[in-house]
């Protein structure tokens, strides 16, 4: 087309700003499939913001962005000395978000990444990739109930909108296998007649003994028409931290003492610890256990045991449990050790999730005061308990009355047959 026909065809757009853009944009998409040669290119620009094309003939002009959500694209007559065209083209981009806010070990968290399918006219190539890193204390597993991983070849759920699932194959890699790579290049390409549209991928993982209060994963995406200039977004990080409970367990009014051989247990509600039922069962020795749901049968270990130094275990502690969700929990001392008087009531313990972005600014508290250090000191006494109120004391007191009553009365029915 002539530079006049051109103006003519944007002159019915006079007083149409949109039909201008649209116009644009399927002009973009015929110069695209038609391969036409473009007059000049800026490769990828990264974080740079601004890219000057110089030494420009007069006429019309066609400038667009490459791998953006969709196509944007504008029309600008270089008639001037310097023209300035502002693009608002979004470049791909994922968002990655967990079905939980902290974890307990056992536990199988669901993961969700969000993005946009992208336009690809005119590419003959086109790279969308998905990687998926996460930490030690999290493994792959092939869905909700938490079904064990193996392999490298792993299924994840994609679709669009509200549609019909299907299932792609991801990759796994590194250590552990807990790097993935899910290849949706050839989908996106495929799916082209939904460009613009959001789509979802889903898969799992399970949270395992090795996680701590900084258990996170990432997700980045990799995409991009040029093999050679490759973008690679930054990673969005989602946290789910798992917490301990620290236990000083020490001496009345002895703070630098550690008592060895006092064995706890752990429970969910009050009621279950006031009656010694669905205690949490845990794995470990020497002062260091961590939560294990998954025992069976009759050999479930629930106790824990305090050890007599405060190095071993954690600075200032000996005795700790990890891998719990926030929430409230209730510590029961079953056994006091030799010499020393048991805790009468369960000790409540009650962990929050940081209100910020730093994962290790959580809280703990015991019977509703917040433990600064994060550390619950547990005190023993020496001597002997009094008797709980109707129990054995009760009766000898009452025995030892029925005897001075009666006591009495056989002295009072004496003195009264030597005064008769």
């Amino acid at each position: 087309a002539t530079s006049e026909q051109l103006y003519n065809k944007l002159a019915e757009y006079k007083e149409n700003p949109s039909g201008i853009q649209k116009f644009a944009n399927d002009f973009t998409a015929a110069a695209l499939k038609a391969g036409t040669a473009e007059t000049g290119t800026s490769k990828k620009l990264g974080e740079v913001t601004e890219y000057k094309f110089e030494n420009l003939d007069y006429g019309y002009y066609l400038v667009y962005q490459t791998g953006t959500k969709e196509i944007q694209s504008s029309l600008v007559s270089v008639d001037d000395v310097d023209v300035t065209v502002n693009l608002k083209g979004q470049a791909p981009s994922i968002d990655k978000t967990a079905n939980a806010t902290t974890v307990e070990i056992g536990q199988v968290v669901t993961y969700t990444i969000k993005g946009t399918i992208p336009d690809t006219t005119g590419y003959d190539k086109y790279t969308y990739k998905i990687h998926d890193t996460l930490t030690e204390g999290l493994d792959f597993v092939k869905d909700a109930v938490g079904t064990a991983q193996e392999g490298t070849s792993y299924n994840v759920s994609v679709k669009i909108g509200e549609g019909q699932a299907e299932t792609k194959a991801a990759t796994l890699s590194g250590e552990n296998n807990r790097i993935m790579t899910l290849d949706l290049s050839e989908w996106i390409r495929n799916n082209q007649n939904s460009k613009g549209q959001e789509f979802t991928v889903t898969y799992y993982a399970k949270v395992n003994a090795d996680a701590v209060v900084q258990t996170n994963n990432s997700a980045h995406l990799e995409y991009g028409n040029d093999p050679d200039n490759i973008t690679t977004t930054t990673p969005d990080v989602v946290t789910t931290p798992t917490y301990p409970v620290q236990i000083h367990k020490l001496i009345k009014d002895q703070q630098n003492s550690y008592l060895a051989g006092a064995i706890f247990r752990l429970y969910r509600s009050e009621e279950d610890a006031n009656n010694n039922q669905n205690a949490i069962a845990v794995t470990g020795s020497n002062g260091t256990y961590t939560v294990d749901p998954e025992q069976v049968g009759d050999n479930k270990m629930y106790d824990m045991e305090s050890i007599g130094d405060g190095t071993t275990v954690g600075t200032g502690m000996n005795l700790k449990l990890n891998g719990l969700a926030e929430g409230s929990y209730w510590l029961v001392e079953t056994q006091a050790p030799d010499g020393y008087n048991k805790l009468t009531a369960p000790v409540k313990i009650t962990i929050t999730k940081s209100d910020t972005t730093n994962v290790d600014d959580w809280t703990i508290k015991q019977n509703d005061g917040v433990v600064d250090d994060k550390i619950i000191d547990i005190e023993n006494t020496t001597g002997t308990l009094l008797p709980e109120t109707g129990g054995m004391g009760t009766v000898i007191f009452t025995v030892i009355a029925v005897v001075m009553i009666l006591g009495i009365a056989v002295s009072f029915v004496i003195s009264r047959r030597k005064r008769a």
